[in-house]
Parts: C-alpha cells; sequence; structure tokens
C-alpha cells in the first residue's frame, strides 16, 4: 500500500491523531523502518495523557520514540508558531541521525483545505494545495497518504484497533483552516471533492507553465511590462527567491512596482520590506538589491595604506600611477561624490552626476562609487564603471558589491 522502501529509515511526524496513527501502523504492518517524533506543546490537558498513549504504544512494538516537550508559553500565532517549533525538532532529529525521509500524515482532507485556504488569503503560491513530495529544511519530507480521505483513515483505526485521540481543538472555528475544514470540505460530495482534486492538479500544471514562461523573462522594463499583474507579482518574487531572502513581494508592491515601470522617469528606486530590500528601475532594467543607505562615507589618507571596508578595498601602499596618485597628492581623501563635483578628463572639465549618467549607474551604485580627492580638494581619479562587469580582486583598488572597473 505504501510506496516506501523496506531497506529505508524513516521518521514518521507522529501527533497521535488518527491520520497520523493510521500511518504508524501501514509501517509496522508493511515492516518499514521507521522511528516517531511526537511534539507536546502542552496546550491542552489532554497532551500528556497522548503522550503517554504514545510512548506506550511504542514500546509495545519497540519503535523509537522522540519527544519534544515545548516550555515556551505560546500565546499568539499559534498555528504558525507551532509548526516552526515542531520542524525545527524534526529538523534536528534528521540531521542527527540520518533518515531517508520525514513522512507526515496529511490526506486528501489536508489537500484540499490547503488549496482553499490559499485561494481565499489569493497567496502567490509556487504549488497548489500540498505536495505528496517535497524539500523542507534539507529533509526530503513524503505524504504518502495523499489520496487518502479523513473518514477511510478513521476507518482504519477502528478497524484495525489502533488506538488515536482527537484533537478537540480541530473542531473550533477560531482559525480559518478549521472554518474551511468543518463548514466546507466535510460537507463535500465524493464528486465534489473529486472535482475539486482534479482542479488543483490542472491550476498546478498552469502554474508550471507559467513558471517556465517567466524563466525566459529579462529584467528589461518593456519585457516586465508585457507581464500581466499575477505574473509580474510571481517574477518580482522570484527575483527575491533567487537571492534567497525569507519575505514575500506583496500585491501592493507589485502594483507600486509596476507604476514605477510605467514612468518615464529613468531612474527610480522602491523600498519594500521595512525599507530593508529594493527594487531599482535603472536604464530599462529592474534590479532587486539591499537598500544601500543615502548617507556617503569619507576616508582619508594622510600616507600610502591599504583600507579594505563594506564600499571599496583601496591598497596604495605599492605603485599608483594607474589610479594617477602621487605622492604629492597625500594626505588623499577617498568619498562618494558631491553635488558640484567636476573631474578633469582629457582636458575637459565635466559634472561628476554627468558622467555617471553617461556611464548608465544605477542610483544605488552611486551612493557608493567611490571618487579619489588630492590634498588640494581636486579630483583625481574616479574609477571607469561598466555595467559589463566582473571582480578583479587582484586590483589595487575596486568596489565592493561586485562592482569592477580597469
Amino acid at each position: 500500500m505504501l510506496d516506501l522502501s523496506k531497506n529505508g529509515k524513516y521518521l514518521l511526524a507522529c501527533s497521535y491523531g488518527p491520520d497520523s496513527m493510521a500511518l504508524f501502523d501501514m509501517l509496522f504492518q508493511e515492516s518499514i523502518p521507521f522511528e516517531v517524533a511526537h511534539v507536546n506543546y502542552h496546550l491542552r490537558e489532554e497532551s500528556n495523557f497522548e503522550e503517554k498513549r504514545l510512548r506506550e504504544y511504542c514500546e509495545k512494538f519497540n519503535i523509537k520514540i522522540h519527544v519534544k516537550e515545548v516550555e515556551e508559553i505560546i500565546t499568539s500565532n499559534i498555528e504558525a508558531r507551532c509548526r516552526e517549533i515542531r520542524y525545527d525538532f524534526f529538523n534536528s532529529l534528521y540531521k542527527e541521525n540520518g533518515y531517508d525521509a520525514l513522512l507526515v500524515a496529511h490526506n486528501e482532507d489536508d489537500h484540499i483545505e490547503t488549496y482553499l485556504l490559499q485561494k481565499q488569503r489569493k497567496n502567490l503560491v509556487k504549488h497548489y494545495g500540498l505536495r505528496s513530495q517535497s524539500v523542507f529544511k534539507d529533509m526530503l519530507v513524503l505524504r504518502p497518504l495523499l489520496t487518502q480521505k479523513k473518514n477511510e483513515l478513521l476507518g482504519y483505526c477502528i478497524q484495525n484497533h489502533v488506538p488515536y485521540a482527537i484533537d478537540a481543538s480541530n473542531m473550533e472555528t477560531t482559525f480559518l483552516r478549521n472554518k474551511i475544514r468543518i463548514n466546507v470540505v466535510s460537507k463535500m460530495s465524493d464528486k465534489e471533492r473529486a472535482e475539486i482534486v482534479a482542479t488543483i492538479a490542472n491550476e498546478n500544471k498552469q502554474l508550471e507553465k507559467m513558471f517556465d514562461k517567466l524563466e525566459k523573462v529579462p529584467p528589461k522594463v518593456d519585457d516586465l511590462l508585457a507581464l500581466n499583474d499575477v505574473e509580474l507579482a510571481y517574477y518580482l518574487n522570484s527575483m527575491v527567491n533567487a537571492e534567497d531572502y525569507k519575505f514575500n513581494v506583496t500585491y501592493n508592491n507589485s502594483k507600486e512596482i509596476r507604476k514605477v515601470l510605467e514612468s518615464k522617469t529613468t531612474n527610480i528606486v522602491v523600498p519594500i520590506h521595512y525599507n530593508k530590500y529594493a527594487f531599482e528601475k535603472s536604464y530599462g532594467k529592474l534590479i532587486f538589491r539591499e537598500n544601500v543607505p543615502s548617507q556617503g562615507y569619507e576616508y582619508v589618507m594622510n600616507k600610502p595604506l591599504l583600507i579594505d571596508n563594506d564600499f571599496f578595498f583601496a591598497d596604495f601602499t605599492g605603485d599608483t600611477s594607474n589610479r594617477n596618485v602621487s605622492i604629492d597628492d597625500y594626505p588623499l581623501t577617498i568619498r562618494t561624490f558631491k553635488k558640484g563635483d567636476t573631474y578633469i578628463i582629457k582636458d575637459y572639465q565635466v559634472q561628476v552626476r554627468r558622467l555617471f549618467i553617461d556611464w548608465k549607474m544605477p542610483l544605488s551604485i552611486r551612493q557608493r562609487w567611490p571618487v579619489i580627492v588630492n590634498k588640494e580638494g581636486r579630483i583625481i581619479y574616479i574609477p571607469r564603471y561598466r555595467s559589463n562587469f566582473k571582480v578583479e580582486k587582484e586590483s589595487n583598488l575596486y568596489v565592493k558589491e561586485c562592482f569592477t572597473f580597469h
């Protein structure tokens, strides 16, 4: 019945509810090696009794059990916090014991509930409902009961004399998921269930097609404006996810960024997520980055030395003729540009601001790009910016954040 290897080593997430206890019995009957992980949140009076019964049941069949006793008093965001606690616990066991997979007893009801919850919250999801197989916190998570109905698993426990406990809090309508479970899913006919499962599968196929399409879209303004609102929101999230940041771009963020893309202004920055990050439209492209503080910096060299900071690396202890610097220029100042700065290029005086515009330098880079000023206050060198840069750390001067010049 279970498509699992008898040579594997599995960790079963077991709450002592009928779903996980049914899976417990199936694993045992099919001689599939497994250990049990149980979390006692101490949120209900019955939790200690359930833990005791589960320990006794595991001992009866010589199944190793790992229990997490939660001492934290959880008063807010209960569902999310409990999920975080248990998966951190599972992950620690997974790393310590080298399991092949974590087994979770999610069933068809959970699959449908998750889909309806996603739709009601209008979530931007990578997958509708639940996957039969996924990776979370570097764990392979398997859901072998995903095609089984909840009442079928309850019937299995009764028929096979498998003990279980019903969590009374699952019948409370405080949580949205419970409302969906009680008022919608439990009242569905078999035909309605089959139809919604088919709908979920079809919508996941559409998602896959959209993701395939978005992978081919470059971050150019014209290409992004050709996307519809949903596609643009997903695209922006893919830019964030590519950097492995743990937050999502909202629909409101997406709408604001679309207005920026439509604007005729060349360079615009849109801060997001508590101003920690930003999307920047710069010369026909969209960039995602950490938000750079607007204030500049200023470092003084009274003599040739090495400076290595968050903005640039400068080793002026050797030959610096390639930076137009001589010993007579000291003390040197390396700083960001200021309004009114000018620079001599081939006997022509140019505005530094105009020079940055000609180089098509994004605003975020201008805020950290160094200029070198001699003791007389004259700018004697500005590193050349190129959009197709590559880092050359062998150089005696280079800008951090993967910007380089020659």
